[in-house]
Order: C-alpha cells, then sequence, then structure tokens
C-alpha cells in the first residue's frame, strides 16, 4: 500500500526549461542594424530589432538551444553579456528581460495555478524587483485581478490547442494581452508554448541575471508543488 508521502513527486528546477531574451539600447541605430546584418552573436544565440526600442535589438537563444539551471547554459549567460558589453550594448529605463518557461509538458490545471498564484502575489513580485512605473504603463502591465476567477482549466485547454491568435471576447485580454507582466499568450501549440515573464527590467549584471532565473524557476516550482 502507497502512503501519501510516496505518492508526492517534487519538481527539479534543473529540469524545467527556459529562455531569456535581454533587450539593450546602442548608441545609434546603425550599430544595432550592423549587428543584426550580420549575426554577430554566439553559437546557438541570435540578435534581432526589437520595435519597442529606439536604437537597440534583442538578444535570445535559438530555439533549438535548450537552456537549463546547468553550468553549461549560465556560462552561455556570461558569455553573452560579455559580447553585449563588447558591443557597446547598455540597457536603459525601457529595456527588459524576458524569461520564457516551457510548458509543454505542464497540463492546463498547472498552469491554471501559475496564473492564479502570479495574480494572487503580483504586487510584492513586482515591488521586489523594483520594475520600472513606465514598463508597468507600457509593455509589463499587471494582470488584472478581476479575471482571477474567470479563468477557467477548460479555457486554458481550449486556448492551448489553436494554431492561430484569435480573441477570447470576455476574459479582456487576459489570454491574448502579450504586454503583461506575465504573459500566457505564447501557450498556443502554433507558438513557444511558454509562459513568458516580463517584469524583469533589462540587466548586463550576470549576478543579478542569475537570481531572476532562479527566481522564476522556483516561483513555477512551488507553484507546480501545491497540493
Amino acid at each position: 500500500m502507497k502512503t501519501n508521502k510516496e505518492k508526492i513527486k517534487l519538481v527539479d528546477i534543473k529540469k524545467i526549461r527556459f529562455a531569456v531574451e535581454i533587450e539593450v539600447e546602442f548608441p545609434h541605430s546603425k550599430d544595432s542594424q550592423k549587428l543584426i546584418d550580420r549575426h554577430r552573436v554566439l553559437e546557438g544565440w541570435e540578435i534581432d530589432y526589437d520595435g519597442s526600442l529606439e536604437n537597440g535589438a534583442e538578444y535570445r537563444p535559438k530555439n533549438g538551444n535548450h537552456l537549463y539551471w546547468n553550468e553549461e547554459s549560465l556560462t552561455q549567460l556570461k558569455e553573452i553579456l560579455a559580447l553585449i558589453k563588447v558591443h557597446r550594448g547598455k540597457v536603459m529605463k525601457t529595456c527588459g528581460l524576458h524569461i520564457h518557461v516551457n510548458c509543454r509538458n505542464f497540463t492546463d490545471i498547472q498552469i491554471l495555478e501559475i496564473v492564479k498564484e502570479f495574480i494572487h502575489k503580483q504586487k510584492y513580485i513586482i515591488k521586489r524587483f523594483g520594475v520600472h512605473p513606465d514598463r508597468l504603463e507600457d509593455t509589463c502591465k499587471m494582470l488584472p485581478r478581476e479575471n482571477l476567477n474567470k479563468l477557467t482549466e477548460k479555457q486554458i485547454h481550449n486556448f492551448r490547442k489553436q494554431k492561430e491568435m484569435w480573441s477570447y471576447e470576455g476574459y479582456n485580454g487576459l489570454l491574448d494581452e502579450k504586454y503583461q507582466a506575465c504573459n500566457i499568450s505564447h501557450l498556443r501549440e502554433g507558438d513557444y508554448g511558454t509562459i513568458e515573464f516580463r517584469l524583469f527590467d533589462a540587466t548586463l549584471s550576470y549576478k543579478k541575471l542569475k537570481e531572476q532565473i532562479h527566481w522564476t524557476l522556483t516561483f513555477i516550482k512551488d507553484c507546480l508543488e501545491r497540493e
């Protein structure tokens, strides 16, 4: 006979796949354009234009580059930060750091728990990481609390099965609104299949970046282990 203790399955953050998007600004638009055109970035990474920035670009791992909480991935992050500095990239108040968590192996109810937990704690999370007010007004909005009890497991399931974006009328944009501190619009099968945490201000500090990633993975772990 199995005991309750034997049935409990703990989550290992080292098995949660993630990706980061680091936004930076350059002295002139020609600097960022030159880097983008020549794809001057580390193997396994890509650099692309970001429309929310003036002379900036976004560094991110390619889809086939699987990052996990291990020395290999952390070394890549350390090297990409060093490369950004070599490229004369700087972070401004408008620059954000986005952390994607791969949710393809998560159940619908697990995703629902993650979203609800974030809504419950978002004011404290935003205060902890000192999110810039300008980003809270524009590209990193708080999730509407009135949707806390409106979103259901079935709605999450139906949304994930969609191949393309289409509007969920009546949900106040919770499912298809991208510019939120916790963005779930990428969950669809035809998209990344991720939850994107957009609340972090961009940083070129390896220590700070590492802390932000670890917090995100631990937050996911705690949500998945909720009884």
